[in-house]
């Protein structure tokens, strides 16, 4: 067993087709840290002159009424006076703050500032948030900007009781291991769970190529598709190599990070709200809840190749139903259709496993059960199914590995 095992592992990292993966990958890592990453620009970023432009303009408006009767003025001016009231403090703390270079002070004063805003702006008429979240026609432009505000504001909150050293890559989530933050609440678990399928997708239907050396090894079918299984995770383990060097341009550039960084949590229970509606997790924390559920992810898709070969022995329709199981969600995906449908019941609502493990999906679903755990528990389930009926036809002395 030992013998095939190495057998399958050196054909594994032979095989053109998986070497060109990785090194596709990382390309794109490369690209990511040298290109992207620096053009990074997000919307709720430290831009001293917009804090001081909002600041001297709302100043200017405080000073020209003071001196006026405003008994006589519109409603709506007095209420524009007794919200600039309440913000311009936090933006002058804001900008003394950032020229002394006391950068627990901006935190503290930004959390402020962030709470105050979305508690006038949220529902109102008058107020709106960044322009940048209304683009490209988002009908959820002002549920995206709320949760924007209160998550921002509550992970500056963090910040200012931080002790450890601050920075400004560290407050606009550019250090490396926040961009894996970042793009583990995006397009990188799909994009990894790809690269696991065209790795497996003819772990077993390449054996045609050379059946009389198979036959020359005395194992068992089944136990020569689990160990082409593992062959395949110990691949898809390899993934991560290619995505260390994009890791280290960025760390270099922007700074590393550590696992003690805060990451809010969104809480979808209303009922047991107690402060605000995030709770907070380490960065630490965080990827490893996203690992879990990657790994899973990993041997689910691993399981489905085995069984979809073993029964219909064509890469095409691997390659076609793997893409259609991780492409899945998408068929279903709407905001707030978690209040009509069960989806945190389904396997493929966990995709995501970035925006699962910090519960955004719960707020783009309206649904308050999905977690970590039952992610965890329905992959499981149906790893262990999916692996049950492949045992089980391999097990039947009809079936032939290679024939």
């Amino acid at each position: 067993m030992w013998a095939y095992f190495k057998f399958e592992l050196v054909q594994f990292f032979k095989n053109k087709k998986n070497i060109a993966i990785y090194v596709l990958l990382l390309f794109a890592a490369l690209f990511y840290a040298i290109k992207i990453a620096p053009a990074y620009d997000p919307i709720e970023k430290v831009d001293v002159d917009e804090i001081e432009a909002r600041y001297l303009t709302r100043e200017t408006f405080i000073q020209e009424m003071a001196d006026r009767n405003l008994r006589f003025v519109h409603p709506a001016v007095r209420f524009a006076l007794d919200v600039f009231h309440m913000v311009n403090p936090y933006d002058q703390e804001r900008l003394e703050a950032l020229e002394s270079g006391d950068l627990q002070k901006y935190a503290a004063a930004t959390s402020q500032w962030y709470y105050i805003t979305n508690s006038f702006t949220y529902r109102s008429d008058s107020f709106f948030y960044n322009p940048r979240y209304y683009t490209y026609g988002n009908q959820y432009a002002h549920e995206d900007a709320f949760y924007a505000y209160l998550e921002t504001g509550k992970r500056f909150e963090e910040f200012a009781k931080a002790d450890y050293a601050l920075s400004i890559p560290l407050f606009e989530q550019r250090t490396a291991w926040q961009t894996v933050e970042r793009l583990m609440k995006g397009a990188l678990p799909i994009v990894l769970i790809v690269c696991v399928l065209l790795l497996a997708v003819d772990i077993v239907t390449k054996d045609r190529l050379h059946p009389s050396v198979l036959k020359g090894f005395p194992i068992a079918d089944w136990k020569k598709l689990l160990v082409k299984g593992f062959v395949t995770f110990i691949g898809s383990l390899a993934l991560f190599v290619p995505l260390i060097a994009g890791f280290l341009v960025i760390g270099l550039q922007f700074g590393f990070g550590h696992f003690d960084i805060p990451v809010p949590q969104y809480i979808p229970d209303y009922k047991e709200q107690q402060e605000g509606l995030f709770k907070m997790m380490s960065l630490g924390m965080f990827l490893v809840q996203c690992l879990q559920l990657l790994l899973l992810w990993f041997i689910a898709i691993i399981t489905v190749v085995l069984l979809c070969s073993v029964l219909l022995r064509n890469e095409v329709i691997n390659l076609g139903i793997g893409f259609v199981i991780i492409f899945a969600e998408y068929f279903y995906f709407s905001r707030g259709i978690g209040f009509l449908w069960d989806i945190e019941n389904y396997p493929t609502s966990y995709i995501q496993v970035g925006q699962i493990a910090s519960k955004i999906r719960n707020f783009y679903y309206n649904d308050d059960n999905m977690s970590v755990l039952l992610g965890t528990k329905l992959l499981t389930v149906s790893i262990i199914v999916m692996l049950a009926i492949t045992l089980c036809i391999s097990l039947n002395k009809r079936f032939k590995l290679v024939k």
